[in-house]
């Protein structure tokens, strides 16, 4: 079956090595995975302040008391209430890779809990609605105004930032509203900091990534998309010191991405070039379209294969980048060096 556009936009969207178009276009449903009995706070959240109320693209959304029952429905949404001690009674798995709705950087933070994972990206109402939530956290979507009217009339629903392209909300914008929205504001900026000053303490570390140009492509079914400034894998190698490709920002997509046609190919060379493939996992080493670039020919092409540090990359929430840092800065300082 042809891959139609769009579902080649949610493939560069998500990133996810491992997710196949089928799987996109199932109907969402409620995994086998049990509900955790509750949202859990951390011992800080005693210290919160309610009624909370926070503006956002679709107005305000008002939670009046600490939630016991939060379903967190925006890409990373879990990993922000997470990363606040809260645990979702149900999760929206937007890679459809994980049996607990959540990657390996976020796993200790469920406390054994074992949340209802709903099947993404698209939004089955009845099987929120199951759930019976009194807060859902949708912060980082399509931003759909219809949709986000749908699910307030189940829960206060929180959307993200007024100004916001589509999947644009940053990791900044994310944490602290879900943060502000849970009366524990403080607690969101602070996480926010540690966040950055772990990217500045990288940065610091590596200063030859000071300056470099920098390309972060996907590459599925001979198809290439290059992503813009927008877009937080761009966020988070501008954070260690790159600067994106001024060929790429030059092209000015309507969306996060620009599409690259083989006969373009040139325009993914760069002091460094980041692929990761869509279904493609060690082909695109074999490609020979991708390895004419200049920066294949000179080693600086990087292809990234392991589904779980692709996904965390292109999550880029304040749980995942550590697990970026950690794993994806040591190969980037390899292949420049």
């Amino acid at each position: 079956m042809a891959t139609t556009p769009s579902i080649a936009r949610r493939n560069l969207l998500f990133g996810a090595a491992g997710v196949a178009a089928a799987g996109l276009l199932a109907a969402c449903g409620d995994s086998d995975d049990g509900k955790a009995p509750s949202a859990g706070s951390s011992p800080a959240a005693g210290g919160a302040t309610f009624p909370a109320t926070v503006a956002h693209q679709f107005g305000t959304t008002t939670v009046e008391e600490a939630p016991k029952a939060v379903v967190s429905l925006g890409w990373a949404d879990a990993d922000a209430l997470l990363a606040l001690g809260v645990v979702p009674i149900g999760i929206l798995d937007w890679f459809q890779a994980w049996p607990t709705g959540v990657g390996p950087w976020a796993q200790d933070r469920l406390n054994g809990a074992k949340p209802t994972v709903l099947k993404g990206p698209e939004i089955n109402f009845e099987s929120v609605a199951a759930l019976r939530p009194d807060f859902i956290t949708f912060t980082k979507s399509d931003n759909v105004k219809a949709t986000w009217e749908q699910l307030e009339k189940l829960a206060p629903t929180l959307s993200g930032p007024a100004g916001t392209p589509p999947y644009g909300t940053t990791l900044k914008d994310q944490t602290v509203m879900i943060a502000a929205a849970l009366g524990r504001k403080p607690e969101g900026e602070a996480l926010v900091a540690a966040n950055d000053k772990a990217l500045a303490d990288a940065k610091a570390a590596n200063p030859a990534f000071r300056g470099k140009s920098v390309v972060v492509a996907a590459a599925f079914g001979g198809q290439y998309g290059a992503y813009t400034r927008g877009d937080g894998r761009v966020q988070f190698m501008e954070a260690l010191g790159f600067v994106n490709s001024p060929k790429i920002e030059d092209l000015k997509p309507a969306n996060f991405y620009a599409p690259i046609s083989k006969e373009k190919v040139g325009l993914l060379d760069a002091d460094l070039t980041v692929v990761f493939g869509i279904g493609a996992g060690e082909q695109l080493k074999k490609d020979p379209v991708l390895n004419s670039i200049a920066s294949a020919k000179d080693g600086r092409l990087l292809i990234l294969d392991d589904a779980d540090l692709v996904n965390a990359f292109s999550t880029n929430s304040v749980l995942s980048t550590p697990y970026t840092i950690e794993r994806f800065v040591p190969m980037v300082k390899e292949t420049l060096a």
